[in-house]
């Protein structure tokens, strides 16, 4: 969700967009990210969204649908972008998909000292 609108899109790219925005508002930067998403009727469509200190996005759970896009190079992308701008502790975000054990840390709790 962004605002009052609503963006389907794959839960991959959901996740690596949510931590992308916690890393540029943890860094004081902006970003500006195409995300794929689905119209009413289907269609496939791309949504613009501006990312930063002031972004508010809620990622909230749907039923799977075959609509759903997946990307896997821009949630590449977006992991990248994330390390760049110092987002280190949010990196894993976008892999808690996968069955890696260290893509399930936690991703928005402060970073652990070893």
């Amino acid at each position: 969700m962004y605002g009052d609108n609503k963006i389907l899109t794959g839960d991959a790219i959901a996740e690596a967009v949510l931590a992308y925005a916690a890393a540029l508002g943890e860094n004081s930067t902006t970003d500006i990210v195409e995300i794929p998403t689905s119209d009413e009727h289907g269609t496939a469509a791309t949504a613009q969204v501006l990312l930063g200190p002031a972004s508010q996005l809620m990622v909230e759970s749907a039923p799977d649908d075959e609509l759903e896009p997946e990307d896997d190079d821009l949630v590449q992308e977006l992991v990248r972008r994330t390390a760049e701008v110092g987002g280190a502790r949010f990196v894993d975000a976008a892999s808690s998909h996968s069955d890696d054990p260290a893509a399930r840390r936690l991703r928005a709790g402060p970073p652990t000292v070893s």
